[in-house]
């Protein structure tokens, strides 16, 4: 019996079309899928673009919002909620009234950013110098946290914040009532009446002087940190403003920066004073002090500030104050940070790095290693 070409040719011509048909159905099936994924992801984008919508009250906040489709109150700063943040209130819109920047309340509760605070609702104020306060407490806020705190021992009827200083040195927040001075939030032992800020770093009262100290090691929450500490008596003479971080009491120079907390440095007259930079000054124009020391022998005429850490002059190099006694200053240059070198050395700070090259000498940021290609050092210290 001869095969049936022609039938199976037909059979499997039809199984060929049913199984193409079948492959274009489950390919429509997966494309409508897809193009739906695609939409909701679409929609989904555009719900997140769009949700927020007007600002409650655009002159002064930008930061709380009317969500475009819901009922609801968003706090986000600066609208950045991609960034910077996005959190629904649950807060009243009908009564929601923004009082700062970063404060508002509606019929029940007080907002601080996005957090309800736990103060007398009825009396809250937000005064003209942006200090929050209710008829019992006068409040601080960190730059962190999620709650105000009270400032303790201070009077809400009488406390107001200031400006201590015309210059924009310092960004602390300085308060005072009718019994005291406060400094972000505390309460500072000075003389109520007489107490004054010299500069970012410096402040008197009648019988003492007192540095503003920040920690400059201790890293978040600078703002918190800051103390105002005695360190000496009041000198002989009325203070005379300077710098940012010196003041001058009649022929007494009194220092306090980020390198020094405290000096009071006293010559037998002041007669000039001659600033080079924020940390060196030249008195009667020919002594140099430094970070409230003075240098001595340094030859004024040819004296360079090399950068942060080193000067020299003509012969001489220093480094943080301290002489780099076999330096040659004709050949000295700085490699980075504490390291420099001479024609015939390398040095860390003020000391020679023994048999270092200066000549193949290199500083490594990525991995915080100097070499000479044969030597390697860590901090000053050779490392293998």
């Amino acid at each position: 019996m001869k095969p049936d070409l022609k039938g199976d040719l037909k059979t499997g011509h039809l199984f060929y079309l049913a199984l193409t048909d079948k492959r274009l159905s489950m390919l429509k099936t997966i494309l409508i899928i897809l193009g739906l994924l695609f939409l909701a992801f679409v929609g989904y984008i555009v719900s997140l673009f769009m949700r927020v919508g007007k600002p409650v009250n655009a002159a002064l906040s930008d930061s709380y919002y009317q969500h475009r489709w819901k009922n609801k109150i968003i706090y986000s700063p600066m609208g950045n909620w991609f960034e910077l943040g996005y959190t629904e209130l649950e807060a009243d819109p009908e009564t929601f009234t923004v009082l700062s920047r970063e404060f508002a309340k509606d019929k029940q509760q007080v907002y601080w950013k996005d957090n309800v605070q736990n103060v007398d609702l009825a009396s809250f104020t937000i005064d003209e110098q942006g200090t929050p306060r209710d008829a019992q407490h006068v409040y601080y806020h960190f730059d962190y946290g999620d709650s105000l705190h009270i400032i303790k021992n201070a009077d809400a009827q009488t406390y107001e914040t200031y400006k201590p200083i015309k210059q924009e040195w310092s960004y602390y927040a300085w308060g005072r009532d009718k019994n005291a001075i406060f400094l972000n939030g505390n309460k500072l032992d000075v003389d109520r009446a007489t107490f004054t800020v010299l500069n970012s770093t410096l402040a008197i009262d009648t019988t003492n002087t007192y540095i503003i100290y920040r920690d400059y090691t201790q890293i978040g929450g600078a703002r918190a940190e800051v103390q105002v500490l005695k360190k000496a008596a009041y000198p002989d003479g009325l203070p005379k403003v300077i710098s940012e971080n010196y003041v001058q009491f009649g022929n007494t120079l009194v220092l306090s920066n980020w390198n020094v907390d405290f000096s009071m440095l006293t010559f037998d007259k002041i007669e000039s004073i001659k600033i080079i930079d924020e940390r060196n000054l030249v008195v009667n124009s020919d002594i140099l002090v430094s970070d409230g020391e003075r240098i001595e022998r340094v030859d004024i005429a040819s004296l360079e500030i090399v950068n942060r850490d080193f000067i020299k002059d003509k012969q001489q190099v220093f480094y943080d104050r301290k002489k780099i006694t076999e330096a040659d200053a004709a050949t000295f240059t700085p490699v980075y940070e504490e390291y420099s070198k001479d024609k015939t050395y390398v040095f860390y700070k003020d000391q020679i790095l023994k048999d270092a090259n200066p000549a193949t000498f290199t500083y490594d940021f990525a991995t915080d290693v100097a070499t000479d290609g044969k030597l390697k050092f860590k901090d000053g210290v050779v490392i293998e």
